[in-house]
């Protein structure tokens, strides 16, 4: 409940300072596709939602922005049934995190974005073909880290942009305890596609 509500806080507060500061702002929402790159190899099968608030402001007007976000974000695992082994293995983890970009306009429609994203845990659910179960691990998961994110955006209206991100972990959100000779190797790293779509309450 506290979570919740300190990110509700956020949130209207982030609309505030963009209307008192001159800034943009809006809202921003999406489809999630991550895997955990140091656990299997399987594709970006996890599906999940995001959603949150922005603001942003001219560096160079017309070229070159920063942008600052609060969201909600569900990564995680989904491990299908094979042939070989007919189980399941879903590792369900919820984030709030504050993506910070610089946005370069490419033309008046396209634009990249680089940045990084600090992250918190909220909740962290794991399941079996036989439901919800408590994972072992899930103490040992970090509660706090960090993504670096690229991407691409599209601004289909004057109000209203679509685009594609790409979210890495810095550091293994859970670190194993075995050495191990490759950085990749030393535990799980958040390897996340997202599809977004931004709609600006307030533009200039």
């Amino acid at each position: 409940m506290f979570r919740r509500a300190a990110l509700s806080i956020l949130f209207v507060t982030l609309q505030i300072y963009a209307v008192s500061q001159n800034f943009q702002g809006g809202v921003t929402g999406g489809l999630n596709a991550a895997r955990i790159d140091g656990d299997g190899h399987e594709l970006w099968g996890k599906f999940g939602l995001n959603a949150g608030a922005f603001v942003s402001r001219a560096i160079m007007p017309e070229i070159l922005y920063w942008q600052m976000e609060l969201k909600y974000s569900a990564r995680g695992k989904y491990q299908g049934p094979t042939i070989a082994d007919p189980g399941i293995e879903i590792i369900d983890l919820k984030y709030a995190e504050m993506p910070l970009s610089l946005q370069y306009f490419i033309n008046d429609r396209i634009s990249a974005e680089f940045g990084f994203a600090p992250d918190v845990l909220l909740k962290a659910e794991y399941a079996d073909e036989n439901g919800f179960i408590s994972p072992d691990y899930a103490s040992e998961l970090r509660t706090f880290g960090i993504t670096v994110l690229g991407g691409l955006s599209y601004d289909v209206l004057e109000r209203i942009s679509i685009g594609i991100r790409f979210n890495y972990s810095v550091f293994p959100f859970y670190k194993f305890d075995a050495y191990a000779v490759r950085y990749r190797d030393t535990g799980f790293f958040h390897d996340v596609l997202s599809i977004n779509m931004k709609y600006y309450f307030i533009k200039n």
